[in-house]
C-alpha cells in the first residue's frame, strides 16, 4: 500500500509526455545534460537540425507540435526515471517517425530497463507492445500479450 510517507518515493519514479503537455524552454530539475547525450537524444529524434541544448535549455520550443513532442520526450529521457508515460505520443509524428518511435525507440527504452506505458489508439503497432491493455470507459475490457492481439 502507498502512504503519504512513501507517495513521494513512488512519483519519483515516473516521468511522463501527456497529450495536452507543455513544454518549456528549462529543463526544469534536471541541469545540465552531458554534451554529448544531448546531442545523440537530438540526432536520434531527428531534431538536431532545429533545436539544441544549451546548458539547461532548448534553443527554441517554436516547432511544430511534433517537433515539440520530441523535444518532450527528449526532456522526459533526460530525467532517466525508469517508467515512462507515453499519452498519444506518436499521434503528431509523420509517418516516418511514427514506426520510428513503435520499431526503434520503444524497443530501445525496453533494453534499458524501462518500463514504458504507452497509451495509443494506434493498433498497428499493438503488436510491439508486451501486453496491450484496452480500457473502455475506464475499465479494462481485454487484456493480452501484444504479440497475441487481434483489433
Amino acid at each position: 500500500p502507498i502512504s503519504a510517507l512513501t507517495a513521494q518515493s513512488y512519483r519519483d519514479l515516473y516521468c511522463a509526455v501527456f497529450a495536452d503537455f507543455h513544454l518549456f524552454a528549462r529543463l526544469y530539475g534536471i541541469g545540465p545534460p552531458e554534451p554529448d547525450l544531448a546531442a545523440n537524444w537530438l540526432a536520434d529524434m531527428e531534431i538536431s537540425d532545429k533545436a539544441r541544448i544549451i546548458g539547461d535549455h532548448f534553443s527554441t520550443v517554436d516547432l511544430s507540435n511534433g517537433q515539440r513532442k520530441r523535444l518532450a520526450f527528449i526532456a522526459a529521457q533526460l530525467e532517466n526515471k525508469p517508467i515512462i508515460v507515453l499519452d498519444e505520443w506518436a499521434a503528431d509524428q509523420d509517418p516516418h517517425f511514427r514506426a520510428k518511435f513503435y520499431q526503434v525507440l520503444l524497443p530501445r527504452l525496453k533494453a534499458a530497463g524501462k518500463t514504458v506505458i504507452a497509451i495509443t489508439h494506434d493498433d498497428r503497432y499493438f503488436h510491439v507492445a508486451d501486453r496491450v491493455v484496452k480500457l473502455d470507459f475506464g475499465a479494462i475490457v481485454e487484456e493480452t500479450a501484444g504479440r497475441q492481439w487481434s483489433a
